[in-house]
């Protein structure tokens, strides 16, 4: 019986069972939804990450702590970046948010950009899919990330909290603190990680053969089994945040400023190992063969206002503005010439919400606006000379305008959702040469519908469609260049049309007892679906990539239609074991992507099944994380027919985790907790990560939080 079967006949086991224990669970409330409903009364599908959860993980990145939930996974590009991942898409169709609102950083305009969010500042984090997603964006096929941060949240416990981590893996520390005096609270967090240690050589050995194929054997590298040092895998962040609260429960203003500034390494070529001194990242990290040295700063304010009372025909307003300036640079030393990528981004988010009862339909009618203003001038050193020219993106402004109303109802066991959404959206590029310039427009209209009905039980039959538009963004229309970060050259398509898909759900959802049950399955199908087509700069009929080698990777934006379909298993019930109960959860995620002319989507993540226990043990909480990942042999060939080195085949794995918290009764608010990551040493190669065939995961880490509230 294989794996699906095995989940099936798991499915309709749990859906006839009786209760094992007489506890219920408790409710939990949507926050990212429009009338912050309980999960299990909101249709559209959500996975909720509490702050308990996000403590142990911190250090991120933001892919790698959601990688756990179903239908999540994490395109990483070494440890400081680890991009969310869902039902199989990220980038522009995947947003972050904090507050319902833009983070503002670049993360979406390529796979080695990190997201900035501070996961010590969360309160929790939810994902967000189906039609409630369209609050935010054209994102009901795929979904949101929003995290929600205890600054902007008024009720939030007056008290400190201060958190130390060490972890053993790359010599990481963390120290953090976050304290709330009477309306105004304030918080700090420091960073500080070498490089990682891997379990075995860097490279698969699919990726070594094929790229040393047709050389002198004498010549060949050869790879080096065992534990070994990743350079080029270091990084250093260090961020403070401050809010303060004002007025009264009926009409308030929250006002958050935040800074965050990060250093990070993202690996190359790793068919050598550096023996330098790694203790600190200083100027001289570009001379790390194969390595880009990336900085960034950012700061943002965000301000809430609030109006819990009649205006006109609605009962309620809330107003946000976010304000964000962000820079990044990246360094690159490639051949004896240092290339120097700049970064500048300027963005304005403005959205305001206005809540109110119609007959028996809750509704929220929604206005907003979108400016984000991109410059991208690029340096480059070559000896003496020095020439100033623009890097793979051109400088670009993007407007968007945007009107949007959800209105739900429940009537008779009926659970209903409408949502529509239209957007204005206008892009421009800017080039030293006007002639060049560029200017592209969309309108777009998003509308889906969702229904459920409850059953005897507990149980909740329902499902949604959505017809989405979602406009190219500027990289897919703009790109033309070598990104030396990442070793390709790049070709956007200013002609690209907006894409559309029509995307179905269905689920069922049963709690009964403290027991548990989600599932859903969906079908995502896309016209004119926008996705990367690789190939060499020697196979570019019309050389736009003049200048550079013909081995560069040359990545074209092309249309084409395509078809995600998949499904997601979460259960959750608790077992009796000498008088303990031991909390369960099961997991399972598959998605399927292929393309309408033959062939699959790229980077699709495989088939994951993962496991969960935890109980308490005397004073102490002890959990147990499983999680097996199968291989992913459904691959992207090239225009040729044939695999290519951009994607090959990836092994599956098993990942073991164990954590063990303990909060000594003689000293009130201490919390220590000791955790293993990657227990067994697993070779951990993710099929959604660009780099994963150049660089695993990092094996074990045994880490050590000290957590004192007061």
């Amino acid at each position: 019986m294989n794996r699906k079967m095995q989940v099936a006949a798991l499915l309709g086991a749990t859906l006839l069972s009786p209760s094992a224990w007489a506890q219920d669970i408790d409710e939990v409330i949507v926050l990212s939804s429009p009338f912050q409903k309980a999960a299990t009364d909101v249709i559209s599908t959500t996975e909720i990450l509490t702050a308990e959860d996000l403590q142990a993980q911190i250090n991120g990145p933001l892919g790698n702590v959601l990688d756990a939930l179903p239908g999540v996974s994490s395109a990483g590009y070494g440890p400081s970046v680890g991009q969310p991942v869902i039902r199989g898409l990220g980038g522009y169709r995947v947003d972050t948010m904090t507050n319902g609102m833009t983070i503002g950083d670049i993360s979406s305009t390529s796979g080695d950009h990190t997201n900035v969010m501070s996961l010590f500042d969360a309160e929790r984090v939810e994902v967000l899919k189906g039609p409630a997603a369209l609050r935010y964006g054209a994102y009901a096929t795929t979904g949101v990330v929003n995290g929600f941060n205890r600054h902007l949240n008024a009720d939030t416990e007056e008290g400190t909290d201060v958190s130390f981590s060490f972890g053993d893996n790359a010599d990481e520390t963390i120290a953090a603190f976050f304290t709330r005096q009477g309306r105004f609270s304030l918080s700090a967090i420091s960073q500080d990680a070498g490089n990682i240690t891997i379990p075995t050589h860097a490279e698969t050995e699919a990726y070594h053969e094929l790229h040393e194929a047709g050389g002198d054997e004498d010549d060949e590298e050869h790879l080096t089994e065992g534990e070994q040092e990743a350079s080029n895998t270091e990084s250093e962040s260090s961020g403070f945040s401050a809010a303060g609260h004002f007025g009264d429960d009926e009409t308030n203003l929250s006002i958050m400023l935040s800074s965050h500034d990060m250093d990070y390494l993202v690996p190359h070529d790793h068919g050598h190992e550096d023996e330098g001194d790694d203790d600190q990242i200083d100027e001289e990290h570009h001379d790390e063969e194969g390595g880009a040295d990336i900085s960034l700063e950012q700061q943002t304010i965000h301000a809430r206002f609030m109006h819990n009372g009649s205006i006109g025909p609605f009962n309620s307003f809330r107003g946000d503005l976010t304000s964000t300036t962000f820079e990044q640079t990246e360094t690159v030393e490639e051949e004896d010439e240092l290339h120097l990528s700049m970064f500048e981004q300027d963005s304005l988010h403005l959205r305001g919400e206005f809540t109110g009862a119609f007959n028996d339909w809750q509704t929220l009618v929604a206005l907003e606006f979108r400016d984000t203003e991109l410059t991208s001038p690029h340096h480059e050193e070559e000896g003496e000379e020095e020439e100033e020219e623009h890097g793979y993106l051109p400088n670009t402004e993007r407007s968007q305008y945007g009107l949007f109303a959800f209105a739900e109802r429940e009537r008779n066991g009926w659970l209903t959702e409408l949502a529509v959404r239209f957007d204005s959206i206008e892009q421009d590029s800017f080039h030293q040469e006007s002639d060049e310039n560029a200017s592209v427009s969309h309108d777009l209209t998003n509308i889906s519908v969702g229904l459920a009905k409850k059953l005897d039980g507990n149980l909740l039959l329902g499902g949604s469609v959505s017809s989405t538009e979602r406009a190219p963004s500027q990289t897919e229309l703009f790109a033309e260049g070598v990104h030396h970060a990442v070793g390709r050259y790049e070709a956007g398509d200013p002609t690209l049309g907006k894409e559309t898909a029509l995307a179905t759900e269905l689920y069922l959802r049963r709690n009964w007892g403290n027991n548990s049950l989600r599932f859903a399955v969906f079908n995502n199908d896309y016209s004119d679906f926008i996705y990367m087509r690789h190939g060499e700069c020697a196979d570019v009929r019309e050389d736009p990539c003049a200048g550079v080698g013909d081995r560069m990777q040359h990545i074209d934006y092309v249309p084409g239609d395509a078809e995600l379909t998949g499904y997601e298993l979460e259960y959750k019930t608790g077992f009796d074991l000498d008088g303990r109960l031991v909390d369960t959860k099961l997991t399972y995620s598959a998605v399927e992507g292929e393309l309408a002319s033959g062939g699959n989507l790229p980077t699709i993540p495989a088939d994951k099944i993962g496991v969960s226990l935890a109980t308490n043990i005397g004073a102490a909480f002890v959990s147990l994380d499983i999680e097996n990942v199968a291989d992913q042999n459904d691959v992207a060939l090239n225009d040729a027919g044939e695999e290519h080195d951009d994607e090959l085949a990836t092994d599956g794995y098993t990942s073991v985790d164990i954590a063990a918290s303990w909060k000594p009764a003689v000293y009130e608010g201490l919390t220590l907790t000791a955790t293993v990551r990657n227990l067994t040493d697993e070779e951990i190669r993710h099929h959604t990560s660009p780099l994963k065939d150049k660089l695993p995961e990092a094996g074990q880490d045994f880490r050590l939080t000290a957590r004192y509230k007061f």
